[in-house]
């Protein structure tokens, strides 16, 4: 028996036009090109007035200069100013390496149109000089996290601390922690009474924890920070005390307190 003969219909096919999800896709792709466009170019998210808080030995027109040079940039002709697309950290990390002196620096949006760039400046604690003559060195303001930051020629005010090491402004020189026990063994000495009172003008660190300290009188102090230095200072303390007439303290070449119970006295020939 034979079959019956089945037609199949032939479905009219809808143009793409017709379809929504077409649609869809080319209303998406316009609203990304409008916010595109919007976000590159439209003056409402261009960076139009920049704000310097917290410089104070930096001059703010010099951090001005540098952001705003970095502002006109341009990358493959798509220009950096908008406040959406700059790139802070980029910018943050030139700032520090341009200005030494920047402890700490952050950039803000402030929208619509204003970035605000906050620093926070290095505060000097000491003088670093490479051999320890004031007179004939090249001397520089460290912090307290033992980073070089800036050229001085007055070193009076501060401790002068020396060492062997190359420097890099802006880059540690010194440990934070063996500054704070040497300002620290200095202050103890300072706040004494008027007989023991020294004045502690520079430490000389030598290697494995040697450390001479030279005091205005111009007699030194033999110290190793392997040892306790708590203990030193009492040595030294009473030192001064029982065995120094004050008539003769100008007579000091040197007072070693780096030997277990024992200080050693050396007057100049």
């Amino acid at each position: 028996m034979r079959k019956p003969l089945r037609f199949r219909t032939k479905k009219k096919r809808v143009s793409f036009l017709r379809r929504r999800f077409f649609w869809y896709v080319v209303g998406a792709a316009s609203f990304s090109a409008l916010l595109f466009y919007i976000i590159l170019f439209s003056s409402f998210l261009k960076v139009q007035s920049v704000e310097i808080q917290g410089a104070r030995e930096i001059a703010p027109e010099h951090i001005l200069s540098t952001v705003q040079d970095n502002l006109w940039q341009s990358f493959f002709s798509i220009p950096q100013n908008s406040i959406l697309l700059l790139n802070t950290k980029s910018l943050e990390e030139k700032l520090s390496f341009l200005f030494p002196s920047i402890r700490s620096v952050s950039l803000k949006r402030s929208f619509p149109e204003t970035l605000v760039v906050t620093v926070e400046e290095r505060e000097q604690i000491g003088t670093w000089c490479p051999s320890g003559d004031i007179d004939e060195d090249i001397c520089f303001a460290i912090d307290k996290e033992g980073v070089p930051f800036k050229e001085v020629s007055n070193v009076s005010d501060y401790v002068v601390f020396s060492s062997q090491g190359e420097l890099t402004l802006g880059t540690q020189l010194l440990d934070p922690s063996l500054l704070l026990t040497l300002l620290n063994f200095r202050e103890g000495f300072l706040e004494s009474g008027k007989f023991f009172q020294l004045f502690i003008a520079a430490f000389l660190l030598g290697e494995n924890g040697e450390v001479q300290g030279a005091t205005k009188e111009g007699w030194r102090i033999l110290l190793d920070l392997k040892e306790n230095m708590e203990w030193q200072q009492t040595k030294l303390q009473t030192v001064i005390e029982q065995k120094i007439p004050l008539e003769r303290r100008g007579d000091l070449e040197y007072i070693d307190i780096r030997f277990g119970d024992q200080a050693y006295i050396k007057y100049s020939d």
